[in-house]
């Protein structure tokens, strides 16, 4: 998530008055008018006015900050804990390297999941022995619901 704040150069307990005037300084210097043929800068000006419509209303600020707050938590915990969260972020704050899953264990997971096989079209194999109970199993569900009883 990109921190608007710093988009805008601005503290986090800045006035409206303050973000309207660092937009106003930024978006001067980016508008694709003053800078032709650069991406880089109309790439710029849209996220510099993507921050100050963010932040201009105390609602939407209010909002765009919770979900800052939520991601610093979440991102914090992910790191300490591992796993791919904690790979994602090492790889964006140049920490480390990110290594996305290989397709054999994504198609794996997937089959285990949902019990079909992608490539090959084929379901997966049934073990023998009792059908499973679980939370899903339509024969329990209504045969309680309707009181029957086996």
């Amino acid at each position: 998530m990109t921190d608007y704040y710093k988009l805008l150069d601005v503290s986090r307990d800045a006035s409206a008055e303050e973000i309207g005037q660092a937009y106003r300084k930024l978006a001067k210097r980016y508008h694709p008018d003053v800078n032709q043929g650069s991406e880089d800068a109309a790439h710029k000006f849209k996220l510099i006015h993507e921050a100050y419509d963010t932040l201009r209303s105390e609602a939407s600020r209010q909002a765009y900050d919770d979900r800052l707050k939520q991601e610093q938590r979440t991102g914090s915990q992910a790191a300490q804990k591992g796993g791919p969260q904690a790979d994602r972020q090492a790889h964006a704050t140049g920490t480390g390297a990110y290594t996305p899953p290989d397709a054999a264990s994504v198609a794996a997971e997937f089959e285990r999941f949902f019990g079909y096989a992608p490539r090959t079209g084929k379901k997966a194999q049934k073990k023998p022995g009792k059908k499973p109970e679980g939370p899903l199993d339509a024969d329990n569900l209504f045969s309680n619901f309707f009181g029957i009883r086996k």
